[in-house]
């Protein structure tokens, strides 16, 4: 399935580079060149993402249940799925802000281990709960 996505948006990015261009003739024509490439993108890239993002909750879910409502299995799933980048905005053509289809960790709070080394038992948040 990764291959498939990556591939679908390497053609669009590749098609839409023309675009971009012949946008490098100033300032107002980069910013329309990269508004056309992200909503052409978008048309194959948004629909690609809600449809593994739709999967990825329902498979959470039934991981979550099967492991008897162990809520980090099921993030283990949802966080990648249904994280990461849902629109593509012209920032994301420029190369100034990264695509990530794939969700990362979870942005509310990093993992920390106190100066004794021991770290405690982690909550499903991603907290120490001592």
């Amino acid at each position: 399935m990764r291959n498939v996505m990556a591939g679908v948006l390497a053609g669009t990015l590749i098609v839409g580079g023309a675009a971009v261009a012949r946008a490098h003739q100033g300032t107002a024509g980069e910013e329309v060149g990269y508004a056309m490439l992200a909503t052409g993108a978008n048309i194959l890239y948004v629909p690609a993402k809600l449809a593994v993002a739709g999967t990825g909750l329902v498979v959470g879910t039934v991981t979550g249940l099967v492991t008897g409502g162990d809520v980090r299995a099921a993030y283990a799933v949802w966080v990648p799925t249904a994280g990461g980048t849902f629109i593509l905005r012209p920032a994301h053509m420029d190369g100034t802000r990264p695509i990530e289809f794939f969700g990362s960790d979870y942005a509310d709070a990093p993992s920390v281990v106190s100066e004794t080394g021991s770290a405690g038992r982690m909550s499903h948040r991603g907290y120490i709960v001592r």
